[in-house]
């Protein structure tokens, strides 16, 4: 199996519509991630005179916290079905509420409070446990599931067909109807009839992977090597990742969210946003080190060009200019450090914080800042991770130089041939 061939495969994975629809779905999560932080880092301002006066406000402003992190899995399964349904041509709108259903059945068991106690009344409440990270996978396997049955039933013309004259809304809406009733029936019979613990299930199934949620060496080197790797052959890594890797780091990080909002300390530091500020500085490969160097050291016209071009959108963590320009994407010059760049950035990341260094990530602060900016402001503004941030670009550098100026070194050749 050749290069071209492999790279052929790997794009049709990267490709498939159920993947894309996680992606895009699990996308809705950064908005929702980043405005709940804000409320985060409000409660985490360095100033003690700020913390004593927001000290009497911190429960009322943690309430965003919960609706933000902690409901992740509440959104994604409208978003990825509404994404799952373009692949179909299927009503977002009506499947959507039906895989939320179908969600709410299998991984969220009502508790019942019988007596008045801590200020609560009575009544039945929804506990949040499943609607965060830790049901994100029943979460996909509801948006799935749903629109694969409203897809089956649009197929084979099982709908309820209202007249012409009716409104769309309703007539929809009656289409849902016996798909609706499949959906839910079977939903029911595995949760109340089988007893299956279907979030349960899914987790231990996908336990092994588990233990990259773990604030381990490995957890922080082994998936930066594989999505670097997986770029390599012309596919985005992280559509590969965010499906599997998601649910556990973003449960890291409501677990640090959490603790805050309980006048805690954070308690994970291996959270999306580690890789974020502290490795994908530029983007994918750390690629802002590369454009540092083609903009400020290169000699040949072509190499200063791309880095003059690159360098400002590279400061936001946009590559795609980079390394589709250069290419990166199968170029035996920068494959190496390409890989080994963000690796070597992990690795000192993983040392700085386990060794208290730096604060572990609390909030999600948007991808487009520049990194030392964005660290500090993820790590509750942590001084420290800026200076974190900077090193780990300088570390990226040394490693790209000896490529970058054997490639320098090519093109100047090539354009003097030219010339």
């Amino acid at each position: 199996m050749n290069f071209d061939t492999i790279s052929e495969k790997m794009g049709a994975v990267a490709n498939n519509r159920y993947l894309t629809a996680i992606r895009d779905g699990m996308a809705v999560i950064i908005p929702v991630s980043i405005i709940g932080s804000f409320f985060t880092i409000l409660l985490n301002l360095p100033i003690d005179a700020w913390k004593a006066f927001i000290q009497p406000y911190a429960s009322m402003l943690s309430i965003p916290m919960y609706y933000s992190i902690s409901l992740m899995a509440v959104y994604c399964v409208f978003s990825i079905t509404s994404s799952l349904c373009k692949f179909y041509d299927l009503d977002p709108v009506s499947t959507s509420v039906l895989a939320e259903m179908s969600f709410f059945i299998l991984a969220i068991v009502p508790n019942v409070l019988n007596a008045k106690t801590a200020g609560m009344e009575p009544g039945t409440y929804l506990p949040l446990a499943n609607m965060g990270a830790q049901g994100l996978f029943t979460a996909i396997l509801c948006a799935i599931f749903s629109v694969e049955v409203v897809r089956f039933f649009y197929k084979k013309n099982l709908i309820i067909k209202m007249p012409e004259g009716v409104p769309s809304a309703v007539g929809k809406s009656f289409s849902a109807l016996m798909p609706g009733v499949v959906i839910i029936v079977v939903s029911f019979v595995l949760k109340e009839i089988l007893k299956l613990d279907v979030n349960g299930i899914l987790t231990w199934i996908f336990s092994p992977i588990g233990y990259f949620g773990h604030d381990t060496f490995l957890s922080a080197v082994i998936p930066v090597f594989l999505i670097t790797i997986i770029w390599l052959f012309g596919v985005h890594g992280m559509v590969i990742a965010t499906p599997i890797l998601y649910p556990y780091w973003y449960a890291n990080l409501n677990a640090n969210t959490d603790a805050i909002a309980h006048g805690g300390a954070p308690v994970h530091f291996m959270t999306e946003q580690f890789f974020q500020w502290f490795v994908w500085v530029g983007g994918a490969g750390a690629t802002l080190s590369l454009a540092i160097l083609l903009a400020f050291f290169s000699k040949a016209k072509f190499s200063k060009t791309m880095g003059a071009v690159t360098i400002i959108p590279a400061i936001f963590n946009i590559n795609e200019p980079l390394i589709f320009g250069i290419p990166i994407i199968m170029n035996p010059y920068f494959a190496v450090p390409f890989v080994l760049a963000p690796t070597a950035m992990a690795a000192v990341t993983y040392l700085a914080m386990k060794l208290h260094m730096v604060a572990y990530t609390t909030a999600v602060a948007p991808w487009t800042l520049p990194g030392p900016i964005g660290a500090w402001m993820a790590t509750g503004f942590d001084w420290r991770a800026i200076v974190l941030c900077i090193v780990n670009i300088l570390i990226s550098m040394v490693i790209y130089w000896p490529f970058f100026k054997a490639y320098d070194k090519n093109q100047l050749k090539l354009e003097k041939v030219d010339d």
